[in-house]
């Protein structure tokens, strides 16, 4: 009882580390695609805005003025929309991995199913904060759970099959491994054999030489004798 209890600790304590690692990498994407995203918009805007006001022959104070202003708006968009992409993107990776794991923890496993279920949560959840009336955010909610079934059931799938890869390869590689140790440990024993068998065969080698030269040295003094 207290081992499996264990057991689910250490397992809710790795998926909660792999959630917040999931939900750190996309607030940090979606950080930089938003920033990207604005960066980009406000370039093209500015190269319309630098031309008209070129061609209008404006004064250097004033587009001097003009410079500065769509430089400071340009670091607030980029602003904005780093932070909006990384609450996004976040908000969307807290929730999808958050069911993902949750459903993990509770029945022990990680197969399609959980990765649908996240999925149709997650659209329902992200289609019932569209602006607009309740009736609109109800239909909006079921159209994104039914969307993020669709697109999430693929996706569970082909990560189901690759998971299952992986863990036949690693079951591979320990059983090679413990095979190798094994044969080790038997060349180990082996070769301790040998070497107690060749210290016998030296013992009883000198025993024998011991024993023939006492027999020399016996005939020898009784023919002196």
């Amino acid at each position: 009882m207290a081992q499996s209890v264990a057991e689910d600790e250490a397992m809710m304590k790795a998926e909660f580390e792999e959630w917040g690692t999931k939900t750190t990498i996309g607030v940090l994407a979606g950080m930089l695609y938003g920033g990207l995203r604005e960066a980009l918009g406000s370039a093209e805007k500015e190269k319309v805005l630098l031309h008209s006001a070129h061609d209008t022959k404006q004064d250097f104070r004033h587009r001097h003025n003009s410079m500065r202003q769509m430089a400071e708006h340009r670091v607030l968009r980029i602003a904005r929309g780093t932070v909006l992409g990384g609450a996004k993107l976040g908000a969307f990776t807290a929730v999808f991995c958050g069911v993902q794991h949750g459903l993990a923890v509770k029945r022990g496993c990680h197969d399609t199913y959980n990765v649908v279920v996240a999925g149709g949560v997650t659209g329902a959840a992200f289609g019932l904060t569209v602006p607009g009336s309740l009736w609109s955010r109800l239909r909006f909610g079921a159209i994104g759970s039914v969307l993020g079934t669709a697109v999430c059931f693929p996706l569970g799938l082909a990560y189901t099959t690759l998971q299952s890869q992986l863990q036949q390869q690693q079951q591979r590689q320990q059983q090679e491994e413990s095979q190798q140790g094994s044969l080790e440990a038997n060349e180990g024993d082996k070769g301790g054999i040998g070497a107690v068998i060749k210290r016998l065969e030296n013992s009883a080698s000198v025993r024998c030489l011991t024993e023939l030269n006492d027999d020399v040295a016996s005939v020898t003094h009784r023919s002196q004798l």
